[in-house]
């Protein structure tokens, strides 16, 4: 599922609303670490929500199609750009959602044609630069996305 910045940010909007509707009007927070520890469990879960949404399925069946790829170095780029199209798209919860998919990523493989694949993904990385994936066209995770520590 794929979410537009609009929706992302009504998100974070919709979230961080809620805090204003369970306290009681006229009632104030006995102590700005209060408010403080709410507001993060609030933009953790925003957070933790955009993450949920993140589709690595393209990150995932580019990396076994590399178990087999001909040419290992083009499947490579084809999988670091997906990753870069994920973070740049997603911020650090594309970042999260991908550290996630990996650790269930091999779970299903043979680990010998695993092993495979990372004897010949040794030494040199193809080069990617700005323009090398073509992100710049894309629109950008919204800045909270961007910021928050993955």
């Amino acid at each position: 599922m794929r979410l537009s910045c609009r929706a992302l940010v009504f998100l974070a909007v919709a979230l961080g609303s809620t805090s204003a509707c369970a306290t009681p009007s006229g009632a104030r927070s006995t102590s700005a670490a209060t408010s403080h520890t709410q507001e993060q469990q609030l933009r953790r879960a925003a957070f933790d929500s955009v993450v949920r949404l993140v589709n690595t399925d393209s990150a995932y069946k580019l990396w076994h199609a590399m178990l087999t790829a001909p040419d290992i170095r083009a499947a490579q780029l084809a999988m670091d750009c997906e990753y870069q199209r994920l973070s740049h798209r997603y911020g650090a919860a594309g970042l999260r959602a991908i550290k996630k998919m990996s650790d269930t990523l091999w779970k299903h493989d043979d680990p010998q044609q695993v092993s495979a694949m990372r004897r010949r993904l040794e030494g040199g990385s193809p080069p990617i630069g700005r323009y090398t994936c073509g992100t710049d066209s894309l629109p950008a995770a919204p800045e909270w996305l961007q910021l928050y520590p993955p």
